[in-house]
């Protein structure tokens, strides 16, 4: 099994030597690595000169991770894609661990896994699949098998809209099934969790191994601000809107969804009230409509007004 490796780079240049490393040091080798740098003004160009020619590389002007992310899986031929960001880490077994559940799984053309945190802004012990799964996420989706996964069809797109456990750098899918979803949608490719879009095609067209062993670490960082939250609340909301609009997920869906947008908008109204931005108050209120809103967030929503009059 031939899986190319599709990695989106931009002014990280010395933690992008410590992921290619972990790349290349995997147990079972990826046949193609791509790097695609999205413009970076550090020494990026140098490090990746580095590890010539077995890593390959583009570079492109500054256009956001998601565009990135496509040109480097496009540049690409090989029949199976995986996925890392340019700050995270594979352990070794990464790729082997990949390749067995789908060998043992051949229906599957998708699959994920979880991963620990790690960096100045972890929490000791936290991981992708426990650390933000709502409660009772993962108890309704039901028990790993004796392979420490899951295998599921395309109904797993419901359980997705409350909560993505499934993250690039853990992503493994076919290039057949990549290209029957359009590939990465480019219009998000500024959006925060614009791969959250890739994923919800991938599981409504594929079967997916959801693979509860840790192959991966996640990097988090100091700072996890208001802002940055509603970005991604917003950036969700699109993402599902579209999935309407579009009509990329079954009509007998599109009630949930509905659902789905307006209670992330309501977590995106405390977001953008604590983060002291009136603007996108203001245009969150208008779409949840100011009667639908609670009493104290109403006033909340007054307050913030108020204050940026003085």
């Amino acid at each position: 099994m031939d899986i190319a490796v599709a990695i989106p780079t931009y002014n990280h240049a010395e933690l992008l030597r410590e992921t290619l490393d972990a790349i290349l040091n995997q147990r079972y080798p990826a046949a193609e690595i791509m790097v695609v740098d999205d413009g970076s003004t550090d020494h990026t160009p140098a490090v990746l000169a580095e590890y010539a020619p077995r890593v390959k590389s583009l570079r492109i002007a500054n256009s956001g991770p998601s565009m990135a992310r496509k040109m480097a899986a496009e540049a690409t031929t090989s029949p199976w894609l995986a996925f890392c960001d340019h700050d995270d880490l594979w352990l070794p077994e990464h790729l082997e661990r990949r390749v067995a559940l789908l060998n043992h799984y051949p229906q599957a053309n998708f699959s994920f896994a979880d991963a620990e945190f790690f960096g100045p802004g972890a929490r000791p012990g936290a991981r992708i699949f426990s650390d933000d799964a709502p409660k009772g996420w993962w108890e309704a989706l039901g028990t790993a098998n004796a392979d420490n996964c899951l295998v599921l069809d395309g109904q797993f797109y419901r359980q997705l809209l409350a909560f993505n456990p499934a993250w690039p750098s853990t992503t493994v899918l076919s290039r057949e099934l990549y290209n029957q979803i359009g590939g990465i949608d480019p219009r998000y490719s500024r959006l925060v969790n614009e791969d959250a879009d890739m994923t919800r095609k991938a599981v409504l067209h594929g079967q997916t191994v959801c693979d509860f062993t840790i192959t991966s670490r996640q990097r988090r960082y100091v700072g996890n601000t208001s802002g940055s939250v509603l970005k991604s609340l917003l950036g969700k909301c699109q993402i599902l809107e579209d999935h309407i609009t579009l009509g990329i997920a079954p009509a007998a869906w599109h009630g949930d969804i509905r659902q789905t947008v307006q209670a992330t908008l309501q977590e995106a109204f405390l977001a953008a009230y604590y983060a002291e931005d009136q603007p996108s108050l203001k245009r969150i209120a208008q779409r949840l409509g100011i009667t639908h809103l609670s009493l104290k967030n109403q006033l909340r929503f007054l307050a913030l007004s108020l204050r940026t009059l003085f």
